[in-house]
């Protein structure tokens, strides 16, 4: 009896300690649904990054830079840079993919923390200023619709939006290995106009749509008009990504 209590215990302390493997998503690629128009069920976009294959550039990466203390009582001291670009669609690589959907489409995570673990949480506020030099703001997140899957792209200019409204779930940070795990959200404004609005789906017509741009001088927007044109990032997911520290 005691001989089996112990082996009992042995085994509950091998499974609980037992590393539990981060498996949402798809391996070394990022995921999300890009909601276009919130209040409908049938214009989302799904966006998933690039596989790197052959000589295909990675398109899923998590950078982790060290930032000098200059005595700020806000200054971060970590930047992390989550960048994701989705260009080839079918297969999904730059070998191998469907010519015929010209879809192109890029995200850029950008969040500060004054510490890195391998288990984080961070998130936005919208109340507040932001530069990539002097943030007090703890996350910026920009997509970047370069061309729909109809070829149109704003004369050449694509459509961006950026948003402080967001928060970032890192599961799994494995510097020995060199990879990342997590989730995200956001709720992001358009930044620029949009010359043909009805070229692209879920995009406000109205003239008097309140651009949001981080890095105008108009950062916050006066939103006086009550016209917004936003988008959601939901069901942000990244599975064991490129992680590359810079310090």
């Amino acid at each position: 009896m005691y001989i089996r209590f112990l082996l009992f215990i042995s085994l509950f302390f091998i499974f609980s300690c037992k590393k539990t493997v981060f498996d949402a998503g798809l391996e070394n690629r990022i995921t999300a649904i890009i909601d276009r128009v919130p209040e409908s069920y049938d214009k989302k976009l799904n966006f998933t990054s690039d596989e790197q294959v052959g000589d295909c550039s990675n398109h899923d990466v998590l950078y982790i830079d060290k930032i000098e203390d200059d005595g700020s009582i806000d200054n971060k001291h970590y930047r992390l840079t989550l960048e994701a670009r989705d260009y080839f669609r079918d297969k999904n690589n730059c070998d191998d993919y469907d010519e015929d959907e010209q879809l192109r489409h890029k995200l850029i995570i950008t969040a500060f923390a004054e510490e890195i673990n391998d288990k984080m949480y961070i998130k936005g506020s919208p109340y507040v200023f932001y530069s990539l030099d002097d943030a007090t703001n703890s996350m910026l997140v920009e997509y970047h619709l370069k061309e729909n899957r109809y070829g149109a792209d704003n004369n050449g200019q694509g459509i961006k939006y950026y948003g402080f409204e967001a928060e970032i779930e890192i599961e799994e940070l494995n510097f020995g290995d060199g990879t990342a795990s997590g989730f995200f959200n956001a709720t992001l404004y358009r930044a620029n106009n949009v010359s043909n609005p009805s070229d692209f789906t879920g995009v406000e017509s109205s003239p008097n749509v309140d651009l949001f741009n981080p890095f105008s001088d108009d950062p916050i927007g006066n939103i006086e008009n009550g016209v917004l044109d936003s988008i959601r990032i939901e069901n942000g997911v990244f599975q064991r990504i490129t992680l590359i520290r810079n310090y």
